[in-house]
């Protein structure tokens, strides 16, 4: 038999040890890279400061935790101004039960701090022979001649980059602000077209269809954060309110100024709102069981608060809810 066979290759062996080595993930290489190219603060950075300012801006942008930023801001702490110079890198090596006990942590929780940090890109590692973190200072002037344990330098690298995604935030919140005023307003107009409805007895199926889908697009859209999809469902509302303010138009024009009473009031148009939930929304419909059930009464004031309905009468039949679609 050839020995030289994979038949006859050693059984149960693998190319090495295991060494406690850390692990050379895609986070860390990437962090990496970023230290080496260290070369001082960045273009219009005046203080270190600024880097841990702009990480905080653009954190929920990033998707980094609070408890990420507040490991970061404590590892901040323990740099001077002189480690941000070029020619020097921000290094900082406190202990393990320092900072075990500085964010109230277990040392496995704190293990895995650091390994989250690193694949975020946001510190590196340098490390020592034996492993341990330390560092040795200059007398005098207080550079760092030598030092082993957290590399902050990716974050003077990413400046840029959270700059940019902090300013994107803040536009993003600017026109969430505005969309969600536009909701508002709508809301508000569609109740009070609501209202008049309901004095002047028109009860209609089109009345109480335009209460429930603007009821369920209000509730949906408290959960909407994209300003696109917020936008669908706010063009939605304008679109109804702009409908129904129309149909009202038409049927006050052929009614005296006053209500009257039941057997009095004209015959009610058909209106049917040509707008397709489905389509035009950020809203999917579903159906639901419970057919046959009785007539329900409820004011067109819950909708002024952005309650479930605002119909004066339901007919026997199944209501619509509502769920927001994410993209």
């Amino acid at each position: 038999m050839d020995d030289n066979s994979a038949r006859g290759a050693p059984r149960g062996r693998v190319a090495h040890a295991p060494t406690g080595f850390r692990r050379m993930t895609p986070g860390l290489l990437k962090a990496d890279r970023a230290a080496e190219s260290f070369a001082g603060l960045p273009e219009g950075v005046k203080s270190p400061g600024q880097l841990l300012a702009a990480l905080k801006a653009a954190a929920p942008r990033l998707g980094i935790s609070p408890r990420m930023v507040h490991a970061v801001d404590w590892l901040f702490r323990f740099t001077q101004p002189q480690d941000w110079e070029p020619g020097s890198r921000p290094i900082v090596w406190p202990s393990a039960s320092m900072q075990q006990e500085a964010l109230a942590l277990s040392p496995t929780q704190v293990k895995e701090i650091n390994r989250r940090l690193i694949e975020l890109g946001l510190v590196t590692m340098k490390d020592s022979p034996n492993g341990k973190r330390y560092g040795r200072r200059h007398e005098k002037t207080g550079h760092i001649i030598e030092a082993y344990g957290f590399d902050l330098a990716p974050l003077a690298a990413r400046h840029a980059e959270f700059v940019r995604l902090a300013e994107e935030g803040r536009a993003e919140r600017a026109a969430m602000g505005r969309l969600r005023r536009r909701a508002t307003i709508a809301r508000k107009a569609i109740t009070q077209i609501l209202e008049t409805a309901q004095e002047y007895g028109f009860t209609d199926e089109e009345w109480i269809t335009l209460a429930d889908e603007t009821s369920a697009l209000v509730r949906a859209l408290r959960d909407v954060e994209r300003p696109e999809e917020m936008e669908t469902g706010v063009k939605s509302l304008e679109r109804r309110q702009r409908a129904a303010r129309e149909h009202l138009e038409n049927l006050l024009g052929v009614v005296d100024s006053a209500p009257k009473e039941p057997e009095n009031r004209p015959h009610q148009y058909n209106y049917k709102p040509s707008l397709d939930p489905n389509q035009d929304t950020v809203i999917t419909a579903k159906r639901c069981s419970g057919e046959g059930q009785g007539l329900m009464l409820k004011p067109v004031s819950v909708l002024a608060r952005g309650g479930k309905s605002a119909v004066s009468a339901r007919r026997a039949e199944c209501p619509r809810t509502w769920s927001s679609a994410r993209a």
